[in-house]
């Protein structure tokens, strides 16, 4: 039984976990070119997929206007962003460092941008700050969901073993059972067999005797008799060999079953193994969520 997804997930989650124990969202000054103009804002890194930061950052520009894009430089002219302006121009871009993704913003409010120390730089800044801090919340919800899917699919593997575990301890009772009843009838067949042979001694004994007289019709009886006999014991050994067969096939069977349970319980240990990890895993992901309360 192979795990490799969700195991890679498990390692993945737990790598990730580890790694940020906590985590600090810092939005800084900054300034960057957005049409072929630099322009003063602020910006913040997120520790994340740019494509991902890039999708999520540009749905959240769409609550303050339409937006104009140019490869990675998004305008809205007229944007209003509560708190701050009902009317202003809003330059940002995305862009990658060694470190993550950059989402760098700047507003213009006509006569100037805010900058540190304007009146509204604070505001500007916490919703910067809480868009990192949604972004990140959202991806850890994806990896939980990744993690409880993996979960999901560690515990039906789990369940299917144990199915089929209770399927093949079925199969090897009946096997016990009808190995008991194959060598019930392989006795009968004995015995049986014996008695047949007994009568072709007792048939022949009296065919002797009855040859020294001219008793035709008895000769005759007994010459039916000698036949049927013969042909049961014909039948009864065939039924012999076919009984041994399906003996040997049952012990075949019976080896083949246990060696099937064998290797079913040792792959239930490790999908139990496998599921106790997944739990852990998930719980190790929903617990990141607190490091952004």
């Amino acid at each position: 039984m192979k795990y490799i997804y969700t195991l890679l997930i498990y390692v993945a989650i737990v790598h990730i976990g580890n790694a940020q124990s906590k985590k600090e969202i810092t939005v800084v000054p900054s300034h960057a070119q957005v049409q072929l103009v630099d322009r003063e804002g602020m910006q913040v890194l997120i520790e994340l997929d740019k494509k991902f930061v890039e999708k999520t950052w540009l749905q959240k520009l769409k609550t303050f206007g339409k937006v104009e894009t140019e490869k990675e430089s998004y305008i809205i002219h007229g944007a209003s962003i509560p708190e701050i302006s009902s009317s202003c121009t809003l330059y940002s871009t995305v862009f990658t460092t060694k470190t993550g993704t950059v989402v760098f913003w700047a507003i213009d409010l006509g006569s100037q941008y805010i900058t540190q120390g304007h009146e509204h730089y604070e505001k500007a800044k916490k919703k910067l700050n809480t868009f990192a801090k949604e972004i990140y919340v959202a991806d850890v919800n994806v990896q939980i969901a990744a993690a409880e899917d993996a979960l999901n699919t560690s515990s039906k593997s789990l369940d299917k073993l144990v199915k089929q575990g209770e399927s093949l301890n079925s199969a090897l009772d009946k096997n016990a059972k009808d190995k008991v009843d194959l060598q019930r009838k392989l006795e009968d067949n004995g015995k049986e067999l014996k008695f047949l042979e007994s009568e072709e001694v007792r048939i022949e004994g009296r065919m002797k005797e009855v040859k020294s007289t001219e008793n035709t019709e008895e000769q005759q009886k007994l010459l039916k008799e000698s036949i049927s006999i013969t042909n049961n014991v014909e039948k009864n050994k065939q039924q012999k060999v076919s009984l041994e067969a399906k003996i040997k096939d049952n012990e075949n069977q019976k080896i083949q079953l246990e060696s099937d349970i064998k290797k079913n319980a040792e792959n239930q240990v490790a999908a139990k193994d496998e599921v106790e990890k997944m739990a852990k895993a998930v719980d190790a992901v929903r617990a990141k969520l607190k490091i952004y309360e």
